[in-house]
């Protein structure tokens, strides 16, 4: 079978890394995967898209595993359907089955969601990380995201940072900001927009057979 040539896209909040992807999907005419797997999974799952959105990659706390439990029962003695409790393994399983499934129908940039490691070992996949210096990050939540002030942006950047590190090594066991995860990190605090794109879509058309690399010979 003839895989599609698929770009994972992992990065920091406040990098530029979700325009960057989204920016690339649409220079190379790729799908963009981000909230469609979040759909496809509430689909599967029987929850509305809005129960999930704010646990991509980020694991439940005790207390939001003790909320959502409690959250079954009924108020006031009056009987109203409970909503369905998932799992942080049952999101987990279904979004990894659905990211394997919908990346075999075409081309396509998949944001996050740990999918440099799910694609390991199938051919025509890029891998790449984006990150940037933490001033550069709070500047870009603060005119973004609505951070009132430097303080506030760099508390959203720690919990994101942390989220996201637990959420790669409970389902992989790997440290998400290794560089031997991805083939290629730009730091978007010495690279632009544009020329972060343009080098993620160069690398893309010239993705090397798997065990073919031309110029393994060429003198050093």
């Amino acid at each position: 079978m003839e895989h599609p040539t698929v770009i994972t896209i992992a990065r920091e909040l406040g990098s530029g890394g979700s325009y960057i992807a989204q920016q690339v999907a649409r220079r190379l005419g790729y799908a963009y995967m981000d909230r469609e797997i979040l759909q496809h999974a509430a689909k599967e799952l029987g929850v509305e898209e809005v129960e999930l959105k704010g646990r991509d990659e980020r694991l439940q706390s005790f207390w939001d595993r003790l909320i959502s439990v409690l959250a079954l029962g009924c108020a006031d003695g009056i009987y109203t359907p409970p909503p369905r409790w998932v799992s942080d393994e049952q999101l987990v399983e279904t979004e990894q089955r659905l990211i394997r499934e919908l990346t075999v129908r075409g081309p396509c940039v998949v944001l996050g969601r740990g999918a440099f490691y799910l694609l390991r070992g199938r051919p025509k996949v890029l891998n790449v990380f984006i990150h940037a210096p933490m001033n550069f990050r709070m500047q870009r939540v603060m005119s973004i995201y609505g951070a009132k002030d430097k303080r506030e942006a760099a508390d959203m950047i720690d919990r994101s940072d942390r989220e996201r590190n637990q959420f790669v090594r409970f389902f992989a066991g790997l440290d998400r900001l290794n560089t031997r995860n991805y083939h290629l990190s730009i730091d978007t605090g010495m690279v632009d927009f544009t020329t972060a794109e343009d080098m993620i879509a160069s690398m893309a058309a010239h993705i090397p057979k798997k065990g073919e690399w031309p110029w393994v010979s060429e003198p050093v």
